[in-house]
């Protein structure tokens, strides 16, 4: 019966012990989000150069390579 209780204090402390972690990780991540809205006009984001687009290929072409690379790999 002594087995059983510490099995059982054991298994009460692991998960108050992960509880706990939990209940901490929850805070400090509202809290980091609230900060950063409070301060997000120090953190501007990056504006990023819209992407040139490809160069239009003739999709015969685009077969023709794929054919081309299907013989290469057969032999």
């Amino acid at each position: 019966m002594e087995l059983l209780m510490q099995g059982i204090v054991l298994m009460v402390i692991g998960m108050a012990t992960v509880f706990a972690f939990l209940v901490l990780l929850i805070l400090s991540m509202t809290g980091s989000a609230a900060f950063f809205r409070k301060f997000a006009h120090l953190f501007p984001e990056e504006v990023q150069a819209p992407k040139k687009a490809a160069a239009s290929v003739d999709p015969v072409a685009e077969i023709a390579v794929a054919l081309a690379a299907i013989r290469a790999k057969r032999g």
